[in-house]
């Protein structure tokens, strides 16, 4: 049974969220919510692969949605909220429970290398929650609700440009402060090495950036992007009806999903500060793409340089090369 340090915390406290009717929310990292001996455990699901940690829990009680909703909060007294490191995902999150959780109790629990001191004290201003429990490694702020909080979802999106096309963000999506470098530079490529009336899957899709290039610079693809975080989904969905674009939109936790073959996998794989999880997204998406290409298919990712990708492209491809490279990031291109 391998817990986070925050789920460590709360299990060592257990026997106070023995009666209470719970929903579990935020970064949710380990099975705490199935250990955890609750009258009632309901599961916020936020990001598509946090499923993997949920398996003995009803359905019925499970709800994934990039937000908060009301039908949730009904069902429970008490709320468990994990931070996570993006603060403007945890300010956008957290202020849609609060919006919702009159005469509720909230607990939110971190590490305390994740910066959560630093937020709580910013937060005070509007919500003043007391420090419930300390550990080593982890704390636990408490706070019962007693007003309402607005919540306005629209003051929330933000809109980055690329080649003058909208693209919409929310917090937690990847490139909200602006459009990466590493997404660039794989875009850049679209102009040389061009790929016409081809299948593609754009994996890890984050904002949806790499569909819409293909679709500006190259056009005649069938594009399907996959992406497990489901506030990506929501704002690729946004931005996909703004821009009047027939782009195909799936849930997976990389290939979890995928049940076809596709001519061109591109991809831009997630960063983490664990460069050891960062490595496993990379590795997966590189060796199972065998599965997942057709004939004479195509993969074609960009990585940071911290990484070198060029040995696993070597063991999974007879005919493979750098396609580009700056001081930061590089672009593999692999052929099955």
């Amino acid at each position: 049974m391998n817990l986070t340090n925050p789920s460590k915390l709360i299990l060592d406290h257990k026997k106070i969220f023995l009666n209470k009717k719970i929903l579990f929310s935020g970064n949710i990292q380990d099975s705490l919510p199935e250990i955890l001996q609750t009258k009632k455990s309901i599961i916020h699901i936020q990001k598509y692969n946090f499923l993997k940690f949920i398996k003995k829990i009803k359905k019925k009680n499970i709800f994934l949605n990039f937000l908060i909703k009301k039908k949730m909060i009904k069902k429970c007294n008490t709320i468990i909220y994990f931070f996570s490191k993006d603060k403007k995902e945890v300010y956008f999150q957290l202020k849609k429970i609060l919006s919702l959780a009159k005469k509720k109790k909230i607990f939110v629990v971190g590490e305390n290398k994740s910066g959560i001191k630093s937020f709580m004290n910013f937060f005070r201003k509007e919500i003043n929650f007391k420090k419930f429990l300390y550990g080593k490694k982890s704390i636990i702020y408490y706070k019962k609700i007693n007003h309402k909080l607005l919540f306005n979802l629209k003051s929330y999106y933000k809109i980055n440009y690329w080649k003058n096309i909208p693209i919409k963000f929310l917090p937690g999506v990847f490139g909200y402060k602006k459009i990466d470098s590493g997404s660039e530079l794989l875009i850049s490529t679209f102009y040389k090495y061009r790929f016409f009336n081809k299948k593609v899957l754009d994996l890890c899709s984050g904002s949806g950036i790499l569909s819409i290039a293909i679709q500006s610079i190259m056009q005649n693809n069938e594009i399907t992007l996959s992406e497990s975080c489901l506030t990506s989904l929501s704002c690729c969905k946004k931005t996909f009806l703004l821009n009047k674009l027939k782009i195909h939109v799936k849930r997976s936790d990389i290939y979890s999903n995928i049940k076809e073959k596709f001519n061109v996998i591109i991809s831009n794989p997630p960063v983490h500060n664990n460069f050891k999880k960062t490595n496993y997204f990379i590795k997966k998406i590189i060796f199972e793409s065998k599965f997942y290409l057709k004939p004479n298919g195509e993969l074609r990712i960009v990585s940071n340089n911290s990484i070198s990708c060029l040995k696993y492209f070597k063991k999974n491809f007879q005919k493979y090369r750098v396609l580009k490279k700056n001081k930061n990031f590089t672009v593999y291109q692999g052929f099955k």
